[in-house]
C-alpha cells in the first residue's frame, strides 16, 4: 500500500538528519527483502526509486557512506520488466545503448579476460574461490539477478509477502520485455559522483570480505587478536596473507570499476579511483592493465 502525506513526511525525517538510524535500518530492511524477491512489480519498482533517492540524497548530505554502499549494490539488484524509459536530461546529453547491450559487451569482455585474470590472482590456497567472487560474482551481476527464492522466502505465508515487497508472477517475468534497474534511474545521485564516497566505500568493502574469507580474521576476532595471529605467523604463512589480501583487492576493484561506469562516471574519475586503490592495495602491473583495459573499453561502449 502507498504511504500517506503523513507517512512519507515522518519518513522522511527519519531519513534525514545526523543521526543516521534511519538511513541504516532502510538500507538493511531493503537488502533482506533480497530473499523474497529481486523482480518486482513498476509500481513497487517506482516506490524504491523514490525512496532510495531521499535516503541517497540524505547519505550525500551528511557524508553517510555505509548505508549508501549498501543501497549502491541495491540499485543493481531489484529489477522490473517492461520498457526503458528515457530519463529526459539524459537522453538529451548522450544516447545510450540499452542495458542489454552493455551487459553482453561486458560478459565478452569477462570472458576474454577470465583465464588471464585467473593467472593474475597470485597463488594462495584460496585462489579458486577469489576467481569465483570476482569472475563468478561479477558475471552473475552482469548477466542480472535471479528469481529464485532462498528457502526462508518460501516458508513465508502469501500474506506476509504481500506486506514487504510486491512481486511479479513467473508468468510476468517471463514475458519478452527488458528488465530495468534501480540505477538506471539513479544515475544523478550526487554521491555517485563524490570520489570520497567511492574510497570510503571501496575500504569497508574489502575489509569486510578479508574479514568474511581470511582463517586470520574470520568471526568476530578483535584487533589485538589479529595482531596475535599475524605474530604466530610463519615467513612463509604472512606471505601467503599478503597475496590474499592483494587478490581480494583485484575482485573487489573489478566489482566497482563494473559499477562505476554503470552509473555512468566518467572514464578520468574511474581511472583515478583505480590508480590510488591499486597502489594501496599493491596490484602488480598486470593486474592493474586488466582493469585499465576494462575502464578504457566499456567507457566506449
Amino acid at each position: 500500500e502507498d504511504l500517506d502525506q503523513e507517512e512519507k513526511a515522518r519518513f522522511g525525517e527519519l531519513c534525514s538528519g545526523e543521526n543516521g538510524k534511519g538511513r541504516e535500518w532502510f538500507a538493511r530492511y531493503v537488502s533482506a527483502q533480497r530473499c523474497n524477491s529481486k523482480c518486482v512489480s513498476e509500481q513497487t519498482f517506482y516506490r524504491l526509486m523514490q525512496s532510495f533517492a531521499l535516503v541517497l540524497f540524505e547519505c550525500h548530505q551528511m557524508d553517510d557512506f555505509s548505508p549508501a554502499k549498501n543501497l549502491m549494490t541495491m540499485c543493481f539488484t531489484y529489477y522490473y520488466v517492461g520498457k526503458t524509459h528515457a530519463l529526459p536530461l539524459e537522453a538529451k546529453e548522450k544516447p545510450t545503448g540499452s542495458i542489454d547491450s552493455y551487459l553482453k559487451s561486458a560478459n565478452i569482455w569477462l570472458a576474454e579476460k577470465k583465464d588471464i585474470a585467473e593467472r593474475l590472482l597470485k597463488n594462495t590456497s584460496a585462489k579458486t574461490e577469489n576467481v569465483k567472487g570476482f569472475f563468478g560474482g561479477l558475471e552473475t551481476k552482469l548477466k542480472g539477478p535471479t528469481t529464485k527464492k532462498s528457502n526462508e522466502g518460501e516458508d513465508k505465508p502469501k500474506e506476509k509477502l504481500k506486506k514487504t515487497v510486491s512481486m511479479q508472477s513467473p508468468e510476468e517475468e517471463e514475458k519478452k520485455g527488458e528488465k530495468i534497474y534501480l540505477y538506471m534511474h539513479l544515475k544523478q545521485q550526487p554521491i555517485w559522483h563524490n570520489l570520497r564516497f567511492w574510497n570510503a566505500a571501496f575500504f569497508d568493502a574489502v575489509h569486510c570480505e578479508r574479514r568474511k574469507r581470511s582463517p586470520t580474521t574470520r568471526g568476530n576476532a578483535g584487533e589485538e587478536e589479529e595482531k596475535r595471529c599475524w605474530c604466530h605467523m610463519t615467513q612463509e604463512e604472512r606471505d601467503d596473507s599478503l597475496r590474499f589480501n592483494e587478490n581480494i583487492t583485484f575482485g573487489q576493484l573489478g566489482t566497482f570499476i563494473h559499477n562505476m561506469l554503470a552509473f555512468g562516471l566518467n572514464k578520468k574519475l574511474c581511472s583515478d579511483f583505480l590508480k590510488k586503490q591499486a597502489t594501496i592495495g599493491n596490484l602488480d602491473e598486470e593486474q592493474y592493465k586488466l582493469l585499465s583495459d576494462h575502464i578504457e573499453q566499456m567507457a566506449t561502449e
